[in-house]
């Protein structure tokens, strides 16, 4: 059986779908590389400005000096060293400096702070950097003010999401009170880089597997289905599972290779230092005790299970047309169809696999009446429903599959 699912797996990996792992790789180096160097500029530890891919680096360096656990003693020396510094005397100066593109080793604790004043209407630029809070005269009113925000802003977008009941914010309100306090603070813009870009060429996945096993089940394919495949009914069913398996392998290898490209090159323009910075840094409503570094991997862990959904899907399209022509076009129309018109904030945006990779798990609970259920073991769970149902499809098709 291992040296069935093996050939099969290499038959995959045809000309086709390497040029389509290949083009992936190519428009994810590029997006990267060019955006990157086009906007950002930095503040380094010397107050002069870096432009472009360098200045990742230069801030990495500059933040180190802000790096620790947010505690009392860390904002009183925060304060002062803020007020003192270039980086505000150049903000002051340069009015749009943080909304163009600026950065400064500034940003990751001050705007962590300034979200417990501003909460829900809390964005980027020069007027959320400042730390003139009577709240910051000690470190349990900090975080009291904090806590007292995240409820509030559940709260507010619950008034449009209608995702809760009054008994369910009470229960994510006792949450909100048990996250553990001090967090911990430092740079991590490379991460918030990786964070991005994976989620806006996450797609770029399903296209290739569109590509990659629209043929699998084919007839009209060299590497599909033919009457040898089907001359025994113990041969049929062997064949299924060996191609079923190696079809899975690949969706794996295919993401693991664009997850694998994305590390690489924000990894080498701006590091991957920060895995063990707060969440809460970086998602300000986050009610898991939990880094930075693990959101990330819980991300990458429901890309995966969403690219496996998918590829199912697209391996259910070429066993039920035969054809991969047909099957790649019907693939490729349905996951343009789910990307564009899955709402995010509504109920078929949280049962899509389009979205399995999004910021969802790592803030959001669901609820089975007033039980709080984590996003991710619900998407762990709805990985294995649709799976499984499109399988029971495949295998079911194949039963039936004839030639001609």
């Amino acid at each position: 059986m291992k040296k069935q699912i093996w050939m099969e797996y290499r038959k995959l990996w045809n000309k086709i779908a390497g040029v389509a792992v290949i083009s992936m790789c190519v428009v994810v180096v590029l997006h990267l590389l060019i955006y990157l160097n086009l906007q950002y500029r930095s503040i380094d530890s010397r107050g002069e400005i870096v432009e472009g891919l360098a200045s990742y680096r230069a801030l990495r360096e500059a933040s180190k000096e802000l790096e620790g656990v947010m505690d009392g003693e860390y904002i009183q020396n925060l304060i002062i060293s803020y007020n003192s510094s270039f980086d505000k005397a150049y903000m002051v100066e340069h009015k749009g400096f943080l909304g163009t593109g600026g950065m400064t080793k500034y940003m990751v604790p001050n705007y962590f702070i300034n979200y417990a004043y501003y909460g829900p209407y809390m964005s980027n630029g020069n007027n959320k950097v400042g730390l003139d809070y009577d709240f910051l005269e000690s470190e349990e009113m900090f975080y009291t003010t904090y806590k007292e925000m995240v409820k509030e802003h559940l709260e507010d977008d619950n008034l449009y999401t209608n995702m809760y009941t009054d008994e369910q914010l009470l229960v994510l309100n006792k949450k909100v009170d048990n996250l553990k306090t001090p967090f911990s603070t430092g740079y991590y813009q490379g991460l918030a880089n990786l964070r991005s870009w994976y989620i806006m060429d996450y797609s770029l996945v399903f296209f290739v597997l569109v590509f990659g096993l629209a043929g699998l089940f084919a007839k009209d394919n060299a590497g599909g289905i033919t009457e040898l495949t089907l001359s025994s009914q113990y041969g049929r069913k062997k064949n299924l599972n060996a191609r079923w398996i190696a079809g899975n392998l690949f969706i794996a290898s295919v993401y693991l290779i664009y997850l694998g490209t994305q590390l690489v090159v924000n990894g080498l323009i701006g590091t991957l230092d920060g895995w063990n910075v707060s969440a809460q840094m970086m998602w300000f409503t986050c009610l898991y005790n939990m880094t930075f570094g693990t959101g990330l991997l819980i991300m990458f862990v429901g890309g995966l299970l969403g690219a496996l959904v998918v590829g199912n899907v697209v391996m259910l399209f070429s066993i039920k047309t035969k054809n991969m022509k047909l099957a790649a076009i019907l693939s490729a129309v349905t996951v343009a169809m789910l990307t564009r018109t899955t709402n995010m904030y509504s109920i078929g945006g949280f049962l899509s696999p389009m979205n399995f990779e999004r910021d969802y798990l790592v803030d959001i609970y669901m609820f089975i009446g007033n039980t709080a259920v984590p996003y991710f073991i619900v998407v762990f769970i709805l990985t294995a429903l649709y799976v499984a149902i499109l399988y029971i499809n495949i295998r079911m098709s194949y039963k039936k599959y004839h030639i001609n």
